[in-house]
């Protein structure tokens, strides 16, 4: 019995013995996603992946690369989110893109307040990525924090990053995203992948890493539109990418390759691109490869979006009408046009 009692007493303290752990790491596993080395050994990851009507939008705001932060240093970026009329908020996400974290001479990870509006805010996905060898093993990364109940008819929204450390630890800030996934009754269908990480990929033969090693490869899982691609109008890729400045980098989207893409637009610290990608979709598992060729840079975001035409509105006969009652009709047609023409004869 008493074995018994100890036991049911563990089991009570694991929760408590959790949340210690999630305060002592400023509110998440530092870890979740984590690599290190400049090859390409951390693909970004799915979030989400669904069909709705309507579309997405993604904006970095007023955002800029911050410099080194120090204890107690804030940045802030100013975002504006507009829904067409009649729009409800899908859900929506806050990427904060940081990197060059550490304490004195080594890396370490950053201790990290956000606040989105007036709201403290945890993420619920942290992506690390480092050299793994000295010197300057300095880890960067992409936090993902769900913002969905804060943004729930568009506005104007304000984040906010602090250096929350009670130590000498400092870290700069390549900016802020804010993506959101919204359902529109007049909108198109669409079929979106939302992919999130952080690779830093960097060609350096110092530490033998070849721009073939130097290559994250991630792909658009499953069917596009059941796997019939007839139908797609568009299909628009995005990639956000951070410190991509040189255009000593390669994109490759399934067979078709692209050169010198990231090449700091709409700034040298966040390089976003995005391109029509229509002629090249394939009917299952769409590949993205990004290849560093001189370049430093950490590919985070990925969004995929294949359109399917505009909205069509319902017919008399339309799944709308009552279950059954067109093959009814029709046939109540048929034998009412028999009986006349028995009664003209």
């Amino acid at each position: 019995m008493r074995h018994i009692i100890i036991a049911l007493l563990i089991l009570a303290l694991i929760p408590v013995i959790a949340v210690a752990a999630e305060n002592a790491s400023g509110g998440h596993g530092q870890n979740d996603h984590a690599g290190e080395s400049y090859a390409g050994d951390n693909p970004l990851l799915t979030y989400q992946h669904g069909t709705i009507r309507g579309d997405i939008i993604y904006t970095i705001g007023d955002s800029k690369y911050s410099g080194r932060l120090h204890p107690n240093a804030t940045y802030t970026v100013n975002l504006t989110i507009e829904l067409p009329k009649g729009a409800t908020v899908e859900f929506a996400r806050l990427y904060t893109y940081w990197t060059w974290s550490y304490i004195e001479a080594e890396g370490t990870y950053p201790d990290m307040r956000v606040t989105f509006g007036e709201t403290e805010i945890n993420p619920d996905q942290t992506f690390t990525d480092r050299k793994g060898t000295s010197p300057y093993d300095y880890p960067a990364g992409t936090y993902c924090y769900n913002v969905t109940d804060q943004v729930e008819s568009g506005g104007a929204y304000t984040a906010v990053v602090e250096n929350a450390a009670t130590d000498f630890k400092k870290f700069c800030m390549n900016g802020i995203g804010l993506l959101v996934i919204y359902n529109d009754p007049n909108g198109d269908e669409i079929e979106y992948w939302v992919k999130e990480g952080c690779d830093i990929i960097s060609a350096n033969e110092e530490i033998g890493i070849t721009a073939e090693a130097a290559t994250t490869e991630f792909v658009f899982e499953g069917d596009v539109h059941q796997g019939d691609v007839a139908d797609v109008t568009k299909a628009i890729l995005t990639t956000v990418v951070a410190s991509g400045d040189k255009g000593e980098n390669t994109l490759t989207f399934n067979e078709e390759t692209y050169r010198g893409v990231y090449a700091g637009d709409p700034y040298p610290d966040l390089a976003i691109d995005e391109r029509d990608v229509s002629a090249h979709l394939i009917a299952r598992d769409n590949t993205v490869q990004i290849k560093d060729d001189g370049d430093f840079m950490a590919p985070s975001n990925a969004f995929l979006v294949v359109y399917y035409g505009p909205h069509q509105p319902p017919s008399e006969t339309s799944s709308e009408s009552t279950p059954g009652f067109g093959p009814f009709l029709t046939i109540l047609i048929i034998t009412v046009s028999i009986i006349a023409l028995r009664r003209r004869s």
